[in-house]
């Protein structure tokens, strides 16, 4: 029976407890535009949010004027992404000689530099044999490939099939191929074309800078460059706006955070100081005079330019920048939403929402976060009061484990007494 007594005790201990000690507090919070429309948006998260977050953004919620909570998804820009498109070539004629061979006749008119060729073909189980010749004139013809096969196209998804035709580079304005029917009907070739890669940069956000102090030393021949911020940031590049001289190559590095000081003697170092991370870049003239920093939270940084026996570099301006981040959500038309972010206890929340991220469009309307503040008092009450019930709960865990005690050796000095 006491047994029993106990087991339930501990129960209504725990369950007392974890609810005070699970709660994460959140330090700020910030308004959402209400969207004009109802529908997926990008929240687009400004510095002064990403800074105060955790490294992987796991302690971030949102919440709708009921308080309830708002499931979501993080988009991040890539700092380079690439792009593939088909670009068809004009096709002029595309002719067929019962029992002899089909000639399609191609028109590369920017006259572009090509090695292969992409053609868009009707599934059909055979093969063919083709060449390829070039010309300028459309008379004068020379061989870029004297014989080559096109092997069964046959693809399970789609009713046609891309084909890829390798041939030694060349700027012919007329490309002709031609292919064998001399056993079997002509191949129904819809599109021929090339593939055309583009690369695009990341969309970034300017970090606001609070302070910029310029210090160049003619006794190291270094250029300090030092850069603070009002609040902890991530920041991701710099761009730096030089003026003078035309020609120049530095070689310089970041210090990211708080320089180390010079050690001293008999000073032993703090085993908890964070050391600075540094980041090693090369300054050419013929190239952007930018700086890709990895993500590092820091309230400071420092610039280091080695200007070796020349004169230091002039600069009008530099920058820094961060890449965007977004935060996807399903949003109601003229309803308020609030972001609350910064606490080091949170975890990642676990949303269906995710595991969709596919089927959700990437060009979503654009809702940007702002009235960024501290929480308001009574939530701050909230986490004092959370911090007294904790340590109320803790006295009552003691004083149940000594009442506990104090009973379990009463019921052994009474058994005792009973055998005696």
């Amino acid at each position: 029976m006491l047994r029993c007594k106990n087991i339930v005790l501990y129960l209504f201990l725990y369950f007392a407890v974890a609810p005070v000690v699970a709660q994460p507090k959140y330090k700020r919070q910030a308004t959402v535009p209400a969207p004009a429309q109802s529908g997926y948006h990008r929240i687009l998260l400004p510095p002064a949010v990403t800074g105060y977050l955790q490294p992987n953004l796991a302690d971030l919620r949102l919440y709708d004027r009921q308080q309830q909570e708002i499931p979501y998804l993080l988009r991040q820009e890539e700092r380079q992404r690439s792009s593939q498109t088909f670009s068809p070539y004009n096709i002029v004629h595309y002719t067929h000689k019962a029992g002899c061979c089909s000639e399609l006749l191609i028109e590369n008119t920017a006259q572009r530099q090509i090695s292969n060729l992409s053609l868009l073909i009707k599934n059909a189980d055979v093969q063919k044999q083709v060449s390829l010749s070039g010309s300028n004139n459309r008379e004068s013809w020379y061989v870029l490939k004297a014989q080559d096969v096109l092997h069964t196209i046959n693809s399970t998804e789609n009713t046609a099939q891309l084909k890829l035709l390798e041939f030694p580079l060349n700027d012919y304005r007329y490309l002709r191929l031609q292919l064998n029917d001399s056993s079997n009907a002509p191949l129904n070739i819809l599109q021929a074309g090339y593939y055309n890669t583009s690369t695009e940069e990341g969309t970034y956000t300017v970090i606001p800078v609070q302070q910029t102090t310029r210090t160049d030393s003619s006794a190291v021949k270094r250029s300090y460059i030092h850069l603070t911020f009002e609040y902890p940031v991530y920041p991701e590049l710099l761009q730096l706006q030089v003026t003078a001289p035309d020609l120049y190559l530095r070689n310089g590095h970041v210090i990211l955070g708080k320089a180390a000081e010079a050690p001293q003697r008999k000073r032993r170092r703090k085993k908890d100081a964070r050391q600075p991370v540094t980041e090693s870049f090369i300054l050419s003239s013929g190239k952007p005079a930018t700086i890709e920093l990895p993500k590092q939270q820091v309230q400071e940084l420092t610039v280091v330019i080695e200007n070796e026996d020349n004169l230091p570099l002039s600069m009008s301006d530099i920058k820094v920048l961060q890449l965007n981040r977004y935060l996807v959500a399903n949003l109601a038309a003229g309803e308020k939403y609030t972001l609350r972010f910064g606490s080091k206890d949170a975890t990642a929340p676990a949303y269906d929402l995710p595991f969709f991220r596919g089927s959700i469009p990437t060009d979503l309307p654009i809702l940007i976060a702002t009235n960024i503040t501290a929480v308001e008092e009574h939530h701050q009450a909230k986490g004092a009061t959370s911090k007294v019930l904790l340590w109320a709960a803790i006295g009552v865990v003691v004083a149940g484990l000594g009442y506990m005690t104090v009973r379990l050796l009463n019921e052994m000095n009474r058994e005792r007494s009973q055998r005696q």
